[in-house]
């Protein structure tokens, strides 16, 4: 099983834009696989050519030379995880009595929602992460620990299970779970200092750091409510050749 993480600090715009990405990069290429099964040896041209101009691109085709090869990329397909998680706890929920205190608040709060901007900027272009929510790190550890115990696929739509009037009290878990890595690949994409990172980046065996405009800052700073589309098609050009490197592309 192959665990793919983005984050940001507060999980609301960057990280959620890239995991929508990333679950759509996957969908689509599992309709490939799809189309390439339904056709016979015999159509395998025709097929080539149907969904080259489909995808404007033959590379997968190229690579389906048979049914083994099918199962074979399906079987790494249907093994990847992807989530995104907020560096910063204390961003992720509105409390009722003021500023949260992060990882040991005990008030009531109220988690925030992903910036309608950026679900505005992924709907143009037929991605929803409307129903997408903020997550943090004592959150989505527990249910990456235990798919790692269990191989099997826990966080498919880790997103769903938090509502976003969802109101908690102390987040339990995350306790007891010693320093295990559990994150395969973890994509941060915001310049948070180092202790904000430190906990996550412990917890994962490959780290990088993508270098992306803050859509918020730059709308603000003059370029306007487009900032938020060109930072989402930035996002999915880096998450394109991120995904596409699980198939040896």
């Amino acid at each position: 099983m192959t665990k793919i993480m983005f984050a940001c600090k507060s999980n609301s715009c960057r990280s959620q834009m890239a995991e929508g990405w990333a679950k759509d990069w996957l969908k689509r290429q599992k309709e490939l696989l799809e189309k390439a099964e339904s056709f016979s040896s015999k159509d395998h041209a025709d097929c080539s050519c149907s969904l080259a101009e489909e995808t404007g691109s033959d590379s997968l085709l190229r690579r389906l030379e048979s049914k083994e090869d099918i199962e074979r990329r399906r079987s790494i397909l249907d093994r990847v995880v992807v989530t995104s998680v907020a560096l910063d706890s204390s961003s992720v929920f509105k409390c009722e009595t003021g500023a949260c205190c992060g990882d040991i608040c005990e008030t009531p709060s109220q988690r925030k929602e992903v910036k309608s901007k950026a679900v505005a900027a992924m709907k143009e272009d037929g991605v929803d992460i409307s129903n997408s929510r903020p997550k943090t790190l004592q959150e989505i550890l527990p249910i990456l620990s235990k798919s790692t115990e269990n191989e099997t696929n826990a966080v498919d739509d880790v997103s769903a299970v938090y509502s976003s009037t969802l109101f908690v009290s102390k987040i339990e878990g995350g306790q007891g779970q010693g320093e295990k890595k559990v994150v395969d690949r973890l994509i941060v994409l915001c310049s948070c200092g180092n202790d904000i990172k430190r906990k996550l980046v412990r917890r994962s065996k490959s780290v990088e750091e993508w270098d992306i405009d803050a859509p918020t800052a730059a709308s603000k700073g003059g370029e306007g409510d487009g900032a938020y589309r060109r930072v989402s098609l930035e996002i999915r050009n880096e998450v394109n050749i991120l995904m596409d490197s699980l198939l040896g592309f």
